[in-house]
């Protein structure tokens, strides 16, 4: 449900160690400062990067790069952060957080260096979560409207690929038993967003 990305120059020596730390803590209020610091700690001496964090619930940093970080908040909650590169040499923090309820819900935010929150309409194309559905040319329009009005409510979960510099966005599909999700697989399709420097296109 979370990429390396190369900082730019002014911020080179600011890894994402540095920004977890220096997250203010209302952003995830029951991972401070001091569990945030003992995750990057115990994950650096090769150890379960795991702690307690003051909901008593358990909190493991799956993963730290420079650039990129996978925290599994809790077994209901998953947060990722990218470090992005703008044009004009100015680092953005890239945020996914992910509900992981029946089917995984995410939200995406952005930041700036500082941790001031910005419009995530400035880097991240707007699309119409109902585009993850295309009918194949071999189903009735009659059919595929009936699977259509299925999905309600309308969820997607957000990944971030360390690789291709992508967010790919596909559909969830809570309140639906066994057969009806792999009904609904005929028409369900994934959408992927590269980042250009400037936004997620």
């Amino acid at each position: 449900m979370v990429v390396l990305f190369v900082a730019a120059d002014a911020s080179a020596q600011r890894q994402m160690k540095d920004f977890i730390k220096a997250m203010p803590d209302s952003l995830v209020p029951y991972l401070n400062i001091t569990k945030r610091t003992e995750l990057i700690d115990f994950y650096e001496m090769g150890v379960e990067a795991a702690t307690f964090n003051r909901l008593s619930e358990n909190t493991v940093l799956d993963s730290l790069t420079a650039n990129f970080a996978d925290l599994r908040l809790s077994e209901r909650s998953r947060m990722q952060l990218a470090l992005l590169s703008s044009e004009g040499g100015d680092t953005l923090i890239c945020m996914v957080r992910t509900y992981l309820g029946e089917e995984p819900e995410s939200t995406v935010a952005f930041y700036d260096a500082a941790w001031h929150k910005q419009d995530a309409g400035t880097f991240l194309s707007v699309f119409d979560p109902m585009s993850l559905m295309v009918r194949p040319d071999t189903m009735t329009e009659e059919r595929y409207e009936q699977l259509v009005r299925m999905v309600d409510p309308v969820m997607t979960n957000a990944v971030v690929d360390a690789k291709d510099q992508t967010l790919t966005f596909s559909l969830s599909t809570p309140m639906l038993r066994r057969a009806e999700r792999e009904e609904l697989k005929a028409i369900l399709v994934q959408r992927k967003f590269k980042w250009d420097g400037k936004k997620f296109n």
